[in-house]
């Protein structure tokens, strides 16, 4: 073992201490600090029809570090950093900060937030964080791989439950797509204006606008647009409409996610790509819920953000509430896609099976 090997080890070591030291510091310090821990494991088998033989495998998948504290009456700390896979690196998985974002409520129910924040486009990235435990499904939806700007790095106006209707609104000023969490070569930036409300318990419904000017198409990491274009570095103009209706009642769970995107470019002027997200679920006895799941999203071939794709999914599943913060859920999932004009398509019948937990 070379010398330098072993220096990098016990670096490691003195790191990890540290920070275990700082924790128990900072409680000591100030009982107003809570520090979650959320993740799942899981086993999936695919099965793709049309090109030979499927493939299952067991998977660890993301272990969420959640902290919230409260620093003053009235500001307030909120950090998510996520330990996930990462083929770039020799153990394939790395940190990721998703959320760092201090809060001041300066008047009443009014806020202003100033960090890397989950984008509020719609009620499932402004409800859920990284923790799968919340989710009612295994996944998010297909759009936030290839539309929704997950995250944004800027300033926020916030406004809760204002009135009888409990309205809510958000606005947002920050670096854009093409950015990452240190810098931006844009001299633009996005703006994201939403609003909602909860007429009654449990329901929310809500829809937003955001638009980014991309002086050069080049997709950052942190927006999570993993499958975007990266032939295309010219000038784009980015605009999504969002639409959100969820109910979350005793018994029935409902969910509808509609996103328009519209990009243009000269070369190929404007594209229109939509999706659409449909969640239902009955609750019986507590805690099992039986669920489907219709999962939609069109590209259109002259977008030039992302590559031509038509994607339909189908999920009938289950999930098991063995307590509030651990469950076990399972899906039957039917694929189909397509990629492009020439029919490059497969559909594939999948099963997944998770289990995700919390403390």
């Amino acid at each position: 073992m070379s010398s330098s090997f072993s220096e990098f080890r016990l670096i490691k070591v003195i790191v990890v201490v540290a920070l275990c030291l700082m924790i128990d510091v900072l409680y000591a310090q100030n009982e107003r600090v809570d520090l979650r821990v959320y993740g799942h494991l899981q086993y999936t088998n695919e099965n793709i029809t049309n090109s030979g033989e499927g493939v299952n495998y067991f998977s660890l998948g993301e272990q969420d570090f959640f902290i919230l504290s409260d620093l003053h009456e009235r500001v307030s700390f909120l950090g998510e950093t996520v330990v996930k896979y990462d083929n770039g690196t020799s153990s394939r998985f790395a940190p990721s900060i998703e959320r760092a974002q201090l809060k001041y409520d300066y008047f009443k129910n009014h806020s202003l937030i100033l960090g890397k924040i989950h984008t509020p486009v719609n009620y499932w990235n402004d409800t859920y964080h990284h923790g799968r435990v919340f989710f009612p499904t295994i996944d998010r939806p297909e759009s936030f791989s290839y539309l929704v700007p997950i995250h944004s790095l800027g300033i926020r106006a916030q406004g809760q439950n204002l009135g009888s209707l409990n309205w809510g609104y958000d606005v947002c000023l920050s670096n854009g797509i093409s950015s990452s969490d240190v810098f931006s070569s844009s001299p633009y930036k996005s703006i994201m204006t939403a609003v909602h409300m909860k007429p009654i318990e449990g329901m929310r419904i809500g829809v937003s606008y955001y638009n980014d000017y991309l002086s050069s198409h080049s997709p950052g990491v942190h927006i999570g647009h993993g499958a975007a274009n990266t032939d295309y570095n010219g000038e784009m103009n980015f605009e999504l409409y969002s639409a959100s209706v969820a109910y979350f009642g005793q018994k029935l769970e409902f969910l509808y996610e509609g996103a328009l995107n519209r990009t243009q470019t000269d070369s190929l002027g404007l594209s229109e790509n939509n999706a659409q997200f449909v969640y239902s679920g009955w609750r019986i006895k507590e805690k099992y819920v039986p669920f489907v799941v219709m999962d939609f999203i069109d590209i259109s071939d002259r977008d030039l953000h992302n590559f031509p794709l038509r994607s339909m999914k189908f999920v009938l599943g289950f999930r098991y509430e063995i307590t509030p913060l651990m469950n076990l859920k399972v899906q039957a999932e039917q694929l189909s896609q397509k990629h492009d004009e020439h029919d490059h398509s497969h559909a594939s019948y999948n099963l997944r099976i998770q289990f995700a937990y919390g403390f």
